[in-house]
């Protein structure tokens, strides 16, 4: 346990400390430069930041177990299923740049294109997103410092919170995207030492031999029939959840607006998040969830270890059986917690933005100073933040994969109207309402009246994310409802 605290004490000392460096050395003039970075950040940095932010806890260690649900199709399903929505928001922030080219928020658009009352719905989302997803970071970290070094569980979840709240309270946007580029390369380097390691020190055959005893063996307790198929029909549908969860996850995070905002064009802005998402982050959740998941089946079924069923804890017990307490241990703790701080402080960016712009600004105080909003969005920020922050703590050995499935029932249903409202001006305020609600309440149902977790996941994800599609679309049709806008323009 001894390490794990010095661990946790010397990343505060370092990123807090990096944070007073980056606010000293940049100092942020104005509302743009805070939250936006000035609207000026290059495609490099931007890329980097967007591959690092899209690595989760989950993308390492929810991938690692749906490997083990799965088989080698697991890591693939979650890839291509986490990576589809930013090739939605690419088009959505090129619209909205387009129509209000000053906006700094989504929720800023949607005022503007569907009233007030609508807004403060998409922004009571956003606002739980953020927060949500800086949660579920928690709980990730708060894993790995347990089975990794036997640190509290609430110690490891509660303590990289509170960091990532003071260092993107104190550099703002600009100092995220700086530190994400610094993590970038130290995660980069860490899965490129150690996933080789990992492979050599269980054996390609033992891996293989696993997923063959899983795909043939009806008592193993990860019994998947198709675990060598790339083509698995049960990943598959794991895979279409997959989108349904990061629809909701990636067009509602501000966080992810606010950096494509900060690149200089739409050009850039386009080459970072391809670059971003295509080709530097697919790859990492098809590693994890091949080595990590198929890895820890192997130790299961080939090499006579009586591992308990892990859930979350797949990619840490492998890391710990293949390294023991050693140097790869704390590389694989640096690279979760580098997850947790960079994800957590994406969303903690965009929640600042919202609380600062939306809440003080557009409700609280509609003739605020710039410094009077940011004053405001920092303490709003710490208090809300600091609160998930143990509820994080109250969650040990909840499944990552199971918390982010049920999140794309809880946040895929107002997607569609606001991406069909920004092409579609047949679309108005109470046809976009009515499809949330209609869309929340049939994937509620659908979850909760599923005979299993995998009818629950594909159908609660599904309805969610479909049936306000269906409610827009007909709705809209006999609609009277003809938006204009270029009204927008001069908002």
């Amino acid at each position: 346990m001894g390490i794990g605290i010095f661990l946790l004490i010397l990343f505060a000392f370092i990123f807090i400390g990096f944070a007073f460096f980056i606010s000293k050395r940049f100092p942020s003039n104005s509302m743009d430069d805070f939250l936006v970075a000035g609207r000026s950040m290059p495609t490099a940095l931007i890329s980097a930041s967007v591959v690092v932010s899209w690595i989760w806890c989950s993308t390492i260690m929810g991938a690692a177990e749906a490997g083990t649900l799965y088989g080698v199709s697991g890591g693939l399903n979650y890839a291509w299923g986490a990576a589809v929505p930013f090739f939605l928001l690419i088009p959505m922030v090129t619209r909205i740049r387009k129509l209000m080219p000053n906006c700094t928020t989504f929720t800023e658009f949607l005022k503007a294109r569907y009233g007030a009352g609508v807004s403060y719905v998409y922004l009571l989302f956003g606002i739980a997103l953020c927060f949500y997803v800086m949660m579920s970071q928690g709980v990730g970290v708060g894993t790995v410092f347990k089975n990794m070094f036997g640190v509290p569980y609430l110690i490891g979840a509660l303590i990289p919170l509170v960091i990532v709240i003071i260092y993107i309270t104190k550099a703002g946007l600009r100092g995220s995207i700086y530190n994400d580029c610094i993590q970038f390369f130290i995660v980069s380097i860490i899965l490129i030492i150690c996933i080789p390691i990992v492979i050599k020190t269980l054996g390609l055959e033992n891996i293989y031999n696993g997923l063959k005893e899983v795909a043939t063996d009806p008592s193993n307790e990860y019994y998947e029939p198709q675990a060598l198929s790339l083509t698995s029909s049960s990943g598959f549908h794991y895979g279409i959840a997959a989108v349904v969860v990061a629809f909701g996850q990636v067009l509602l995070d501000q966080g992810y607006y606010s950096k494509a905002i900060a690149s200089t064009d739409n050009k850039s802005m386009l080459r970072a998040y391809i670059v971003g998402t295509l080709i530097a982050w697919v790859p990492i959740p098809i590693i994890c969830g091949s080595v990590f998941g198929a890895g820890y089946i192997a130790l299961k079924s080939q090499l006579g270890l009586e591992a308990v069923s892990a859930g979350s804890d797949v990619a840490p017990l492998v890391m710990k059986y293949v390294f023991g307490g050693g140097v790869g241990s704390i590389f694989f703790v640096l690279m979760v917690f580098m997850a947790a701080m960079t994800t957590g402080g994406n969303c903690i960016a965009g929640a600042q933005a919202l609380l600062s712009v939306d809440v003080y600004k557009g409700i609280i105080n509609k003739n605020a100073t710039e410094d009077q909003q940011l004053r405001f969005g920092k303490i709003a920020t710490v208090i809300i933040a600091l609160a998930m922050a143990l509820i994080a703590t109250f969650l040990e050995n909840v499944s990552l994969l199971t918390l982010d499935t049920f999140s794309g029932i809880l946040f895929a249903a107002p997607v569609s109207a606001f991406f069909v409202g920004l092409f579609w001006n047949k679309v108005n305020g109470k046809i976009a309402a009515d499809s949330i609600v209609i869309g929340w309440v049939g994937a509620m149902i659908a979850w909760f009246t599923a005979s299993n977790f995998d009818d629950a996941m594909f159908h609660g994800n599904l309805c969610s994310l479909l049936l306000p599609l269906v409610v827009i679309i007909i709705g809209s049709l006999f609609s009277k409802t003809k938006f204009n806008y270029s009204t927008m323009k001069y908002e």
